[in-house]
């Protein structure tokens, strides 16, 4: 039985429709990322589960329990927020033991709690600490603690990462991540950072504009986007209009005169210089030839900037290349995202080789 199920969910400001008809089922113990641009939608789900914005339609239902006209107190969801809102005045343990407090619980059990959530969250010894006195990653500890106290039917976390620095996070997000297998508490988490978003979660759903664009694996999020924006949000930088009118670039295909749109990434975009060229892979699905523009170094690759006429092509490379370089880019078929004017996921065609003359492309990075 679904944890969580939301159906046909309608919320928002005043008269502002944010969310239109959300449609999503959490599995118990399962924990989903909701990603997308500024705007769309995110946070104001979280608000709607929690009670603090009003839902003008569709239901809500934790369990078997339907939630959507609870006030916010009743509805057994809760949430960490970005800024963790940790009492400032209070130690780590009365921080921790608040929301059982507010519940009237008795004072053993708070204690017994505390100590537990203390265990879990590995801040034994800190139990008397102001929260002032802790590191950004120890109050996301006791953020978190405080929100498991109360043992809620469902966990929500807003971004609760974003403020802290980049070692750290990479540490407590695996924190978080081993707690809920732990605990199989049921989640959603909101993020900005899709690398977050693909380590954490075991399910992903795209936002835009108050819809869902895609739900999915992080695995199938990843490389298989079912539409232009989750293909251009998830990362498929380059971006193609076909057809073109550049003769540096050919698509193998069984239409050569389909109107489509062609994403893809630069890790796929396989870079050669001319020593190291063979012939022209006919099983790739796109073949591009260019100039190197910019080399940049990213660490553990160069990403390169080739160019095509009027038109950049990013590509990852292990070696940095001098301006001018003469390169061939093949993208396989299958990294190549193809979709018609409708914004519909077209297959994949083989081994039917076209060369474009006198085409006009318009590229999108």
């Amino acid at each position: 039985m679904a944890h969580l199920h939301i159906q046909n969910l309608q919320a928002g400001y005043g008269k502002k429709l944010i969310l239109d008809k959300i449609n999503l089922t959490v599995e118990q113990g399962e924990m989903i990322a909701l990603l997308g641009p500024s705007g769309c939608g995110k946070t104001t789900l979280l608000n709607a589960l929690c009670g603090f914005v009003p839902v003008s339609g569709g239901e809500i239902f934790a369990g078997s329990r339907s939630v959507s006209q609870l006030p916010a107190e009743k509805r057994n969801i809760t949430m960490v927020f970005q800024s963790y809102a940790l009492w400032p005045h209070m130690t780590v343990a009365q921080n921790i033991g608040y929301g059982l407090k507010v519940q009237k619980a008795k004072r053993a059990e708070i204690n017994r709690r505390v100590s537990e959530l203390l265990s879990i969250v590995k801040l034994e010894g800190l139990e008397d600490e102001k929260v002032t006195a802790l590191s950004g990653g120890q109050r996301q500890r006791v953020a978190l603690a405080r929100a498991l106290a109360i043992r809620p039917d469902v966990l929500v976390l807003d971004e609760p990462l974003s403020n802290l620095d980049a070692k750290v996070r990479l540490s407590v997000r695996h924190e978080i991540k081993a707690l809920q297998k732990q605990l199989g508490f049921t989640s959603l988490i909101v993020t900005h950072d899709q690398e977050e978003a693909l380590v954490m979660a075991d399910r992903i759903a795209v936002l835009n504009q108050g819809k869902i664009e895609q739900i999915g694996t992080p695995e199938e999020i990843y490389h298989h986007p079912s539409t232009p924006f989750v293909a251009d949000f998830m990362g498929a930088e380059n971006h193609i209009k076909w057809p073109t009118h550049d003769d540096a670039f050919r698509l193998n295909t069984s239409n050569p005169a389909a109107e489509l749109d062609l994403y893809f990434r630069s890790e796929n975009a396989v870079l050669a210089t001319p020593q190291a060229a063979s012939k022209d892979d006919l099983n790739a699905g796109l073949i591009i030839h260019g100039h190197v523009e910019q080399s940049v170094f990213f660490g553990n690759n160069y990403q390169i900037s080739v160019r095509c006429g009027k038109h950049t092509i990013q590509a990852d490379h292990d070696q940095n290349l001098s301006e001018n370089t003469p390169v061939t880019l093949s993208v396989p078929n299958n990294a190549l995202h193809a979709f018609d004017k409708e914004g519909k996921l077209v297959a994949h065609q083989k081994n039917h080789a076209v060369s474009v003359k006198s085409m006009r492309m318009n590229h999108v990075c």
